[in-house]
């Protein structure tokens, strides 16, 4: 093995995202680079483990089972897990490279999502490539990468099968995780549509939703202090982080460690903070 592929491998593996598909042609590129290597037993394992990223079980024990040592613990374990999403192909699926967008302008219809007034702006909704709907298996330029809470996996959705409850129905799931401060909810359609008709947030903890006055809130965005200092809103709103402003302004960073999740309530107009740990 050359110095400059291991390197390539580890940088490959740190940058991985399955979600970001400029990420995973980047890694099928690197297969096709490895497979024309010298098939040494350490560019075979590497191969494995790309093919194992990539979800591409079948291919990835075709070649480990070459090289494994059913005498060594850590060969006969992932021996095992390979052998697990073969016997279970329904509970992942193979990240094949994907489509990337030239033309910005998007295609795929935006429903109007009454907790989410803002699908592309919030991040909640992705933009960059044309992937197909694990729901209704067609190809959209507008996706939801998230996931769902159920068993099943599932790599993208659109806005349209999330909107309906296409996907919420066949999955047999939920975007949200858990409400917060819903006990004056009492409308049961508003908690059906938040819970299986409204894309969920990515957190670190697992996404919440915030409910307010006698309904849930619409999903802002992604915040730290600097984006509330941004907005002029450090004194306008309802603090569910469990911190001071004080300790907030210290600590809460977008896409840091300590995360804010801003909303704001449909009915009196009030902003509302929740936050999560890394």
């Amino acid at each position: 093995m050359t110095t400059s592929i291991l390197e390539e491998w580890h940088e490959q593996r740190k940058n991985f995202n399955p979600s970001n598909p400029d990420r995973i042609n980047q890694m099928h590129e690197f297969k096709e680079k490895l497979k024309l290597e010298e098939q040494t037993e350490e560019n075979l394992r590497i191969l494995v483990d790309v093919y194992c990223m990539l979800r591409m079980y079948a291919d990835a024990y075709k070649i480990f089972t070459s090289v494994m040592d059913l005498g060594n613990k850590k060969d006969r374990k992932k021996l095992g897990s390979i052998k697990y999403y073969i016997d279970n192909p329904n509970f992942v699926k193979p990240l094949y490279p994907c489509k990337i967008r030239e033309d910005q302008t998007t295609k795929t219809v935006i429903p109007e999502f009454k907790y989410l007034p803002n699908p592309l702006q919030s991040k909640i909704f992705e933009a960059e490539a044309v992937v197909t709907c694990d729901c209704c298996e067609q190809e959209v330029d507008v996706y939801y990468t998230g996931g769902i809470y159920a068993i099943e996996e599932v790599e993208y959705l659109c806005p349209t099968c999330i909107h309906i409850g296409a996907a919420a129905k066949k999955y047999d799931g939920t975007f949200q995780q858990d409400l917060i401060n819903d006990k004056n909810v009492v409308n049961a359609n508003f908690t059906e549509e938040v819970m299986c008709r409204t894309p969920g947030y990515v957190s670190w903890q697992g996404n919440n939703w915030m409910a307010h006055c006698s309904d849930y809130c619409a999903f802002i965005g992604y915040v730290g202090w600097s984006e509330l200092v941004e907005l002029g809103i450090t004194e306008q709103f309802e603090n569910y982080t469990g911190f001071s402003n004080e300790e907030l302004s210290e600590s809460l960073m977008n896409n840091g460690h300590h995360q804010g999740y801003l909303f704001q309530c449909l009915e009196c107009g009030l902003y509302v903070l929740y936050s999560d740990f890394s």
